[in-house]
Parts: C-alpha cells; structure tokens; sequence
C-alpha cells in the first residue's frame, strides 16, 4: 500500500528535510499509522524509550565539542546494541541499516525485506524481551542479591516502555536521511546540554507590541486598523532565541500567491500547493531585498504560509540568518525541531512562536484563511515598523483585530 504526503492521516506529516512520512512527536509509545501495512516490505526509523528516562542505563555523552559528541556506552549498552544488531538472525524478513543507543533512549533503521507473516511489532516485541533479560542479568537490585540471584515479579520491571515509535521512510533519500539523523544524534544532544535556554518549550511568554508602525497605509489597510489598535502585549508559546525579538530591525515577510505563475491540474485549477512553475520578477526582488537586509544584522518574522515566505525562510535557513516564524498552534511539551531548524535554535538564529491561546494538538493543524488573517496581523504587531502593508481581503481589519488580541490574550 502506497502512502503519499498528500493522503496521510491526522497524527502524521511529511518531513520536508529528510523526505520520510513521519508521526507528529507526541511522546506516547502506542500509536501506529492504522492505514499502514506492517506486515509488507517497508523501511522504518525507529524509536524506543527507556521505561525510566531519568536514568542513562545505555551509556554517557563525551567529549569536549559538539563535533567530538559521542556515546560511549555501558555494560548494558553494549549488550543491547549487540542484541539489536542479531535482529537478522530472530526474524530473517528485517535488515538493521542502522542504530544509534542514546543514554536513555535508541534509534533503528529497520528494513522489512519480504512480507512476514506476523506485524514488525511482534519482532520488536521480541527484541525488547531478550533486553530486558539482560537488563535483569546485568543490573540485579541489592536485594536480590541478599536473596543468592532470587528475584520478585514486582523486580521485573522491563528495560524499555511499552510500544514504540515509527517513521515511515518512503525511499532512499528518506533512508539516507534518517541513517545520517541517528548518527548526528550525539551531537544534537551536546548542543542541547550546551544550551538548554534555547530548546525548552515556553507555554506562556509576554511580548511587547507595537513598536512601531507601517508607513503611509493605504487600500483595506487604513491607519485605525493597526495604530490605536495594537496591543500594548500579549503572550505566545515559544522555543529558541528570545532575543531575537529585542532585534532594533524585525522585518516581516509576506509574499502573495499573486508573485508566482502555477501549474494548472488538468480541470484548469491551480495547483496552489505545488511549486510554482514560474517565479514572478517581483518576487525575485522581494527575496533577494529581505535576504541582503537579514545578512546585515536584520531578523526575518514569518508565518511562512505561502511558497514564497517558505522559499525565503529555507534560504535564510540555509545562510544561518536569524529568522522567527509563527505556527497556528502551540508546541508539545517535549518538542525539540528538526533537521535546519535545530542547527538554527543551536546556533541562537532561530525563535519559533505560537499565540498562546492556540494549543498544540497532535497531528497537523489546516492553515485556514482566518489563522492566515490573524498571523499576518500579529506580524504587523511584532514588526513594528518593519511590518508591511496587507490587504484583508474578505475580512474586516476591525474584525482581523480582534481575532488577533484573543489569540494572543492581548492587554
């Protein structure tokens, strides 16, 4: 069974870095994609958790550098990854491609060669088992050794949590994509140590507004609509850099559909959510200006909902610019980015927000026209005067306001 990036369900996404179908990261170990074959040939990451997380059973981070991070494993360690690395010889059908132990957690690339005849939950099940025997071998409780090696059913707590979590990877890109993943783990994980400030999920963050604003408004953009409308604060969920929006020049970035010419399906609509077949010239402009404006000291605020916003944010991304982006929901607890985007919060170039009174939700949430209205606005407000002029078309900028002050829970 085929699964596209335009036919999956609530709870999973399409990872733009790696190219791998991947599940939203909720940190709970028994979802699984419901439409998915488990039984067929298929490439998988996979992710299990220590039943304990508060203990590095597997091992410890060294190193004096992010680039010289490594595990280097433990008795038990070395034991599991030897367990995992004989996985071939229990279930002939599965290829180990590639492993990562973290101290409390590892990684697999698994690959299912033929179809078994039982799901690759019931291998992995099996894996976990023979682990946990070691675990009980290798780390008996003192009171089990008072009592000569006897040990309680309450003592046989399993090595890892129940379930676990799996990236379906749809081809070779994705694979090569998550191998190269597991083995920079030691090195995400150096740099989280090294700056924690900038990877912890912050529910609740109160942000001055309105330090400035656009000049010379016109169309549906009159001045009673922003300037003796801005909030004096309001509040958002945020990861990264929150210093990013003490930057004397914010300038937000707002690119219309209309600066690109698309492809058409073969009824004559536009395929809006398809690159653009052409870029316009004045999209080239307008890229290329915020672009010279973020190498020279200016912070880059984006919604990132068009092609073009995300064109811009992907080339500052890959320029290391400081960039802050809105999401139309808040974060997971235990959220950390991926791929750019975490070498970008490491590097201190990176601020993620979300007004706080949109929760974060499993699975991905539908950019609707109003969330488009409403970020674009709060853009404005966070600018300042780096904010551009847009036209609510359709929306009452009266209106637009008032969405934007509940969302933010606006003063």
């Amino acid at each position: 069974m085929e699964t596209t990036r335009h036919d999956l369900q609530p709870g999973w996404h399409y990872d733009e870095d790696t190219g791998a179908i991947m599940r939203d990261v909720i940190h709970r170990m028994g979802r699984r994609c419901f439409r998915w074959d488990y039984c067929g040939k298929g490439t998988y990451m996979i992710t299990m958790t220590l039943t304990d997380r508060s203990k590095s059973l597997f091992g410890r981070l060294v190193g004096v550098s992010a680039e010289t991070a490594a595990i280097e494993l433990s008795e038990l360690g070395r034991a599991v990854d030897a367990h995992l690395r004989r996985i071939s010889e229990f279930t002939p059908e599965i290829e180990l491609l590639g492993a990562q132990l973290m101290p409390e957690h590892l990684h697999a690339v698994l690959r299912v060669k033929r179809r078994m005849a039982k799901p690759l939950g019931f291998a992995l099940r099996g894996f976990k088992g023979g682990a946990s025997q070691l675990f009980w071998r290798l780390t008996p409780p003192e009171e089990t050794r008072r009592r000569h090696g006897e040990r309680t059913d309450a003592e046989r707590r399993p090595l890892f949590a129940e379930g676990y979590v799996d990236n379906i990877l749809g081809d070779e890109q994705a694979i090569e994509g998550a191998i190269r993943y597991l083995a920079d783990n030691p090195r995400r994980l150096w740099e989280k140590r090294a700056h924690p400030e900038l990877f912890k999920v912050l529910r609740e963050v109160r942000v001055r507004l309105g330090v400035g604003t656009p000049s010379e408004p016109s169309g549906d953009f009159s001045p009673d609509a922003i300037a003796p409308a801005v909030p004096t604060a309001g509040s958002f969920s945020a990861i990264g850099n929150l210093a990013l929006l003490d930057a004397p020049n914010v300038f937000q970035v707002q690119c219309s559909r209309s600066f690109f010419e698309y492809r058409r399906a073969p009824d004559g609509s536009l395929l809006k959510d398809a690159p653009p077949a052409v870029e316009t010239r004045e999209f080239i402009e307008k890229r290329d200006g915020f672009l010279e404006a973020a190498e020279h000291g200016a912070v880059l605020l984006s919604p990132c909902i068009s092609h073009g916003e995300r064109e811009i944010a992907r080339l500052a991304f890959e320029k290391g610019l400081k960039v802050i982006t809105l999401a139309n929901k808040g974060f997971n607890p235990l959220y950390k980015p991926g791929g750019r985007l975490f070498d970008q919060c490491a590097g201190g170039n990176l601020l993620m927000l979300a007004p706080v009174a949109w929760p974060y939700v499993p699975g991905e949430k539908k950019m609707t026209r109003v969330d488009a209205c409403v970020l674009n606005r709060i853009g404005q407000w966070l600018s300042g005067a780096g904010a551009v002029e847009i036209k609510y078309r359709g929306a009452e900028p009266s209106q637009v306001n008032s969405l934007a002050r509940a969302a933010l829970k606006a003063e």
